[in-house]
């Protein structure tokens, strides 16, 4: 039972690799994509979210990576990035949790809510 649960534990630690959501990568292999990235830090820490963001930001020196935009209080980043960025992003689980494509999502343009 303990060797089960050892394999088990190292099995999942192979899964704290980032999610890299479906369409992100065919996207970014022909050119570029602008994404959000979750960042693995603690809640309510404003210090820790800096310092993970510009510890991303140094990490991504010299591939197509190129802030959009940093928020201050939730765990992310809106990057636009290529192919050599994605894969540096992929090799940073301590800090990256998921990259997701930065879609804007349409108005709403159906009838008002009943009150």
């Amino acid at each position: 039972m303990v060797a089960l649960g050892g394999a088990w534990s190292a099995a999942s630690g192979m899964d704290d690799r980032p999610v890299i959501d479906p369409g992100v990568r065919a996207v970014v292999s022909g050119g570029t994509l602008r994404v959000l990235v979750e960042l693995r830090v603690p809640r309510r820490d404003p210090v820790a979210l800096r310092n993970a963001q510009d510890e991303v930001l140094r990490r991504l020196a010299g591939t197509g990576g190129r802030l959009a935009r940093r928020y201050a209080t939730v765990p992310l980043l809106a990057l636009e990035i290529d192919a050599a960025a994605l894969a540096r992003l992929e090799e940073m689980p301590g800090l990256v949790i998921r990259v997701r494509a930065d879609d804007i999502s349409p108005p709403y343009e159906g009838p008002a809510p009943s009150r």
